[in-house]
């Protein structure tokens, strides 16, 4: 084995994501733009500020909270992972450890009791993080949080409690980045288009036309995979447990997730055991 690089499922070395904050209203228009273009987002949901059931906005307020039984009605669908936000939304660095861990604590256990499943990810909440914050989250069980510093690059985090995005929807350089990554043909580590923002801010600027537009652009590629947050973390981290022979001629995928690999220009697929 000279040469050995992950592959996404099928083969793919591209995929694509999406993290909106915020659980409100106009979630709903972007979570239909996704079933239309066959792709899938993250949305991170703020449990202790669900509106009151009932609640009539006035007209032209462009942040509207959904309710609880929005969010269950809104979220629980194949195109969507449902991930946290924070409880109550806090600047989470400006508390004690305690604070931090039981804020995020309650978020999880109101999200999971909602949606009946675990719920590991995060963003932070206005991307305000810090080493200890990371040590608290990954003893309250969250596996990753998504940040908004901006790389304007494809590449995956190296540390996924500091998940980087590519970039924000309404940055200048959006459709320049999905021409490049379109046109790309990665020939050794894959690469990642990570896009985030809150689904308020399309209504408030009158700008739809700019998510759908790089919709566009990046759906139906035979060579991109369409994934949730959760769905990428959780596929690298089971490329990741495959165990290679001391030849490397035997690889063992112990996980429950079929692993894509190019070897030396071949690909194949891991499912139990691969003998070369």
């Amino acid at each position: 084995m000279n040469k050995k690089f992950m592959r996404f499922p099928k083969g793919k070395a591209k995929v694509v994501t999406f993290s909106y904050d915020d659980c409100v209203e106009e979630d709903q228009r972007l979570i239909d733009l996704l079933k239309k273009y066959g792709m899938k987002g993250t949305f991170n949901l703020i449990p202790g500020w669900f509106a009151e059931e009932g609640t009539v906005y006035p007209e032209g307020e462009t942040y509207r909270l959904v309710t609880e039984g929005m969010a269950k009605k809104m979220y629980d669908t194949k195109e969507v992972e449902v991930s946290n936000h924070g409880d109550c939304h806090k600047f989470m660095t400006s508390l004690s450890t305690a604070e931090m861990a039981d804020d995020m604590l309650a978020c999880r256990k109101k999200l999971e009791a909602l949606f009946g499943r675990n719920i590991r990810g995060m963003a932070y909440p206005y991307g305000w993080y810090n080493e200890e914050l990371e040590k608290v989250l990954a003893m309250c069980g969250i596996v990753y949080s998504r940040t908004v510093c901006s790389t304007y690059e494809f590449e995956l985090p190296d540390n996924w409690l500091e998940w980087h995005p590519t970039c924000h929807h309404d940055a200048d350089e959006l459709m320049d980045l999905a021409e490049e990554f379109v046109r790309m043909k990665p020939q050794d580590t894959p690469k990642l288009f990570y896009v985030w923002g809150h689904t308020f801010e399309f209504e408030r600027n009158d700008n739809w036309d700019v998510i759908e537009e790089f919709m566009k652009k990046v759906s139906g590629k035979d060579d991109i995979w369409y994934a949730t947050n959760m769905e990428i973390y959780e596929y690298v981290k089971a490329y990741e447990s495959l165990d290679i022979s001391a030849d490397g001629r035997r690889i063992v995928n112990p996980s429950k997730i079929p692993v894509w690999v190019e070897i030396d220009g071949t690909l194949y697929e891991i499912k139990d055991e691969l003998v070369l």
